[in-house]
């Protein structure tokens, strides 16, 4: 992995695109093991949500990253409350799920912290941008969270 440095917005796209690119690896590599067709597709899933984002930083505008608008995301905090899960091939949806919260919960904090410590204003920017988007994919997981495992129907 390379070294993050604030100083030029190109290395925080960079950076933020090998980081990306790692993690739809990863989801990559859990569809391919998972035995449960329905976790697979989950984890297929992840991994084209990591895509999207690789290719939005890919085709990203540089010029125009003052104007983008950052969306509010309710934080559910369930992620907050689960213990961290190890893969294994016979990982139960709930536990797939707690993976996947997890997996974002920590990108989520690791571009929150890089964006105060950018003096570059398009770089920290591109910072909340990328925090925002890993807040948005984490509460779509939560709520799927509480919907299929913490439902009180």
């Amino acid at each position: 992995m390379s070294v993050l440095s604030c100083h030029a917005v190109s290395d925080v796209i960079n950076f933020a695109i090998e980081k990306e690119e790692k993690a739809m690896q990863f989801y990559q590599d859990c569809a391919g093991r998972a035995k449960n067709p329905g976790i697979r597709e989950l984890f297929r899933e992840m991994a084209a949500e990591e895509q999207k984002h690789r290719d939005l930083l890919k085709n990203l505008d540089v010029l125009n990253l003052g104007a983008v608008q950052l969306k509010k995301v309710e934080n559910l905090k369930i992620s907050d409350y689960l213990v961290e899960v190890t893969f294994s091939e016979n990982i139960t949806y709930q536990e797939a799920l707690i993976i996947a919260m997890k997996k974002e919960e920590k990108a989520m904090a690791f571009y929150g912290s890089w964006k105060d410590k950018c003096v570059d204003e398009k770089a920290s920017k591109l910072f909340q941008l990328l925090e925002n988007e890993e807040e948005k994919h984490k509460q779509k997981l939560e709520k799927l969270y509480d919907e299929d495992i913490l439902g009180w129907d």
